[in-house]
């Protein structure tokens, strides 16, 4: 049996429009072979400045302040404010410039500064003070992470991260195969207190939805999964249980967090929608080569609301008015020209 790779992101995406899906995941290649393709690959990629505040944030926390208490020693708050803000910087400037365009940057030779937001795409304005209120979220908030209060009772982050016996940051190489479909989760942080862990995800949005809640069950299943192999492996015992795992949201721009319920229902619940939603993606592209992909067999949402908040928008309304073709000088006339932006199609 084939395995199939299930992504809880693909699959909000799939439910919310297939068009959407068909330009994210169907279309989208970084290669800048296609024309057509590149695009969709960047809009992919491409972020408000309140997400890309929040991913500044999310990769100096995972990198630089992680990576420290991984060492057992604690950081430079300030230092690290400093160089989170710099990066900032550096990435708002890439995205600028246009850099993500140029075929002779690759994202690999940019690293960390390689970024795309939605601004420089369409040539919108920017005000100075909404840049400077970002930049301070972003120092503010990494200096702050120390003193928020931690999933532990009594203590801050920092002592709760050095209370820790094991951390493991980033945890993408965990992954559980669930009936011919592989589950790896995003796992931003697994702390390891003793049998018992924290599976930790951080946040960078007010927005609660069911696929964050599932997304962050399937990380405990992954990470229980994989602590009770390494328990047998080394004969040690009693094996961790559901009841040894807790399931933290952490709000990084507010410093709250919340529990989500890890049980036997909800794993089962949890496991029983990657199977179904699998399904779902299997059988509308089922599984033919881009080439022999149709356009018109994935349906766009009625919600305006939808449409509204989409990446893939402009693109969307070029392809239909241009007989479903794409022609690059015309569509970046037509974006930077704000001529897409009120249509209806």
């Amino acid at each position: 049996m084939t395995t199939k790779d299930w992504n809880i992101t693909k699959l909000q995406v799939l439910r919310q429009c297939h068009r959407k899906f068909y330009f994210a995941y169907e279309t989208a290649l970084h290669t800048f072979s296609d024309p057509f393709r590149r695009k969709a690959y960047e809009l992919s990629k491409m972020k408000t400045l309140k997400m890309w505040q929040g991913s500044v944030i999310d990769w100096m926390i995972t990198n630089e302040i992680l990576s420290a208490y991984v060492d057992h020693q604690i950081p430079d708050y300030q230092a690290i404010a400093h160089r989170g803000v710099a990066l900032a910087k550096r990435q708002f400037e890439f995205s600028k410039n246009r850099f993500y365009h140029d075929n002779d940057i690759s994202r690999s030779e940019a690293g960390p500064d390689w970024a795309i937001l939605d601004i420089h795409e369409s040539l919108a304005p920017v005000r100075d003070e909404e840049l400077t209120r970002v930049y301070e979220s972003i120092g503010q908030v990494l200096v702050d992470f120390p003193t928020y209060a931690s999933p532990v009772y009594g203590k801050n982050m920092e002592q709760y991260l050095l209370s820790a016996r094991f951390l493991r940051p980033d945890a993408k190489q965990l992954k559980y195969e669930y009936d011919g479909v592989k589950v790896q989760p995003q796992i931003d942080l697994i702390s390891y207190m003793g049998k018992s862990m924290h599976v930790i995800d951080w946040k960078v949005t007010e927005k609660d939805d069911a696929d964050y809640s599932r997304q962050l069950l399937l990380g405990g299943i992954v990470a229980l999964r994989f602590s009770r192999e390494k328990y047998r492996k080394e004969k040690w015992r009693p094996l961790p249980t559901l009841a040894d795992v807790k399931l933290i949201e952490f709000n990084l721009l507010s410093g709250n967090h919340k529990e989500h319920v890890f049980n036997k229902d909800a794993v089962a619940n949890a496991l029983d929608s990657v199977y179904l939603l699998s399904e779902d993606q299997d059988e509308l592209s089922e599984s033919r080569p881009w080439e022999q992909l149709d356009i018109e067999d994935y349906e766009r949402t009625s919600k305006a609301s939808t449409c509204a908040v989409c990446n893939f928008k402009n693109l969307c309304r070029h392809i239909i008015l241009n007989g479903l073709n794409y022609d690059e000088a015309e569509y970046i006339k037509l974006v930077q020209n704000q001529e897409l932006e009120n249509l209806t199609v």
